[in-house]
């Protein structure tokens, strides 16, 4: 056994391991855990020269791991316009006063406007927006990011008139005399991101940084980046081998913004020719997944459904690509080895990759694909079996329900409703389930996150005995979904997940008892003390 460099005692330790044991103590050597137990026991491998910490009874708990986030869009947040729980009239206050700042040839950005959340949850309108700005085009991305606010100069400068139809897998929302109404989902979003001048390296650089303040703040070790770009990595590695770049990042590459099916293609391929990169920079940056959307957001009803919406009937949602169109690109992935991630909210959209997924397992076998559906939101009761019998993961965000539970039984009715965020059934069958919050669709705390998938609620403790409470999960599935099952869901069990002899010695320090306080303070846990290979990253001020 190597030398103890670092031994923590007398604290509150959940491994996570397959037991779930608790340890009262655990000693570090270099980046790694070299032994968990009893204080006496880590004592006993003390040398004079060991540091030894007292938790003074404090919880610890395994370097936290979100399986679904966007570190460009978490870190461009610090840099545009925040409107996250922002009323529509607060909107507009913000960009009246971004317009003044604006200088001639900008956009003003930003991003989190929810109309759900609004008193009149109808789709905003670009008259509201040429009224405090009609001289600089404005893009700000609904929180789901399947939608975009814009008002009439955005219109004008990327050339969309009322005449302009709708891109497949995508709409151009109108008013009832068929004009355009100042609202745009998924593929319709693409002329606007092409428009819209692309981050250079230094800002990339600054938004990664600024990412992993807030990340690290709230006991993230590593994160799973939902759709990479190459240039994202070239300016991220600059920062690794200056070791200002501390986070664990495992990252899935994507074909940036709303591409046509042959930039899809094109942009994929070039992906799969560069091919897998593991475990550079002492295992903090892993590019062995390929990430692709099938389907929009519930909320902006973008969400591709087997039949029509509730509460818009005629409506399905918006699928992106054909059957054939999906294989063919993930036939190429999965032949130049990565992992497959589909986004896939709608119950239609999920079926779609169930198919695709099990005809590539019979023609490319592997028993440890490991393929994965992120969301897996809204699932066909009887597509549900097939996410064990073919191995696939379903990759949720329990903190989606504080949201979306006040449109989707109006969307979904009663009957759909019943395979919509179904986390009980599915771990019960047997599927691990990796959490996320999908940031910044919302916040990146993954308490809140634990505390929705718990409870059922809302951090209002709404609705009292929780929304559908029959799928909750226990404390126990809800802290492995940010451990062991994230770490599996990236092909690093063996490195990371639990505190155990051997693994990155990533932890994270908190103000109370995860196990045992009680329910609706899981929530308001703080993070004291984050760790990542041994060294402090973070500490409570």
């Amino acid at each position: 056994m190597r030398t103890s460099d670092t031994a923590y005692v007398n604290g509150r330790v959940y491994t996570a391991d397959k037991e779930f044991s608790t340890a009262s103590a655990f000693a570090l050597s270099g980046d790694r855990f070299i032994a968990v137990g009893s204080d006496e026991e880590i004592r006993s491998l003390c040398s004079p020269q060991t540091k030894i910490i007292d938790l003074k009874g404090r919880t610890v708990l395994p370097g936290l791991i979100d399986s679904h986030l966007h570190i460009n869009n978490t870190g461009a947040m610090k840099l545009e316009l925040d409107i996250v729980g922002k009323q529509k009239q607060e909107i507009l206050e913000m960009v009246a006063e971004a317009r003044k700042k604006a200088r001639p040839g900008e956009w003003i950005v930003g991003r989190g406007w929810l109309n759900d959340e609004w008193p009149d949850p109808s789709f905003p309108t670009k008259e509201e927006l040429d009224a405090v700005c009609p001289d600089f085009p404005i893009y700000l991305k609904r929180a789901c990011g399947h939608g975009a606010w814009v008002n009439s100069k955005a219109f004008e400068t990327v050339g969309v008139t009322d005449g302009t139809p709708d891109p497949v897998g995508g709409e151009y929302l109108r008013k009832s005399d068929g004009t355009l109404l100042g609202v745009v989902t998924d593929q319709a979003q693409e002329p606007f991101n092409k428009a819209i001048p692309p981050y250079g390296k230094e800002q990339l650089q600054k938004i990664v940084l600024l990412a992993q303040d807030e990340f690290f703040s709230h006991g993230l070790t590593t994160v799973h980046d939902a759709g990479t770009d190459e240039t994202w990595i070239e300016a991220w590695e600059e920062l690794y081998q200056k070791h200002a770049l501390k986070l664990r990042i495992y990252a899935s590459m994507r074909v940036i913004g709303r591409p046509s099916y042959d930039e899809l293609y094109t942009g994929s391929m070039k992906y799969f020719r560069k091919g897998l990169r593991i475990g550079m920079y002492d295992n903090r940056l892993t590019a062995r997944a390929y990430k692709i959307s099938c389907d929009g957001s519930l909320g902006a009803r973008s969400a591709w459904m087997l039949e029509d919406y509730s509460d818009q009937p005629g409506h399905k949602g918006n699928g992106k690509w054909t059957n054939e169109q999906l294989y063919t690109i993930l036939y190429e992935a999965r032949k130049a080895g990565f992992q497959t991630m589909c986004h896939a909210i709608g119950d239609g959209a999920n079926r779609q990759c169930l198919d695709v997924y099990e005809r590539l397992l019979k023609e490319l076998p592997d028993p440890d694909a490991r393929l994965r559906i992120e969301h897996a939101q809204i699932l066909a009761p009887e597509d549900i079996p097939r996410f064990h019998k073919l191995g696939v993961i379903p990759t949720h965000q329990t903190v989606f329900l504080r949201t979306d539970k006040k449109v989707a039984d109006q969307r979904l009715g009663d009957e759909r409703i019943k395979g919509a965020y179904a986390w009980r059934t599915l771990i019960d069958q047997g599927n691990p389930l990796p959490n996320g919050t999908d940031s910044p669709v919302e916040n990146c705390n993954p308490f809140v996150s634990m505390y929705c998938a718990v409870t059922r609620k809302d951090e209002k403790g709404l609705p009292e005995n929780g929304w559908h409470p029959e799928q909750a999960m226990t404390r126990k599935e809800a802290l492995r979904s940010y451990t062991t099952w994230g770490a599996y869901a990236g092909f690093e069990e063996q490195l990371k997940g639990s505190i155990e002899a051997g693994k990155l010695a990533d932890f994270v320090v908190i103000d109370r008892d995860f196990m045992n306080c009680p329910t609706e303070e899981i929530k308001d846990i703080q993070v004291l003390e984050t760790v990542v290979g041994g060294e402090i990253v973070y500490q409570k001020a």
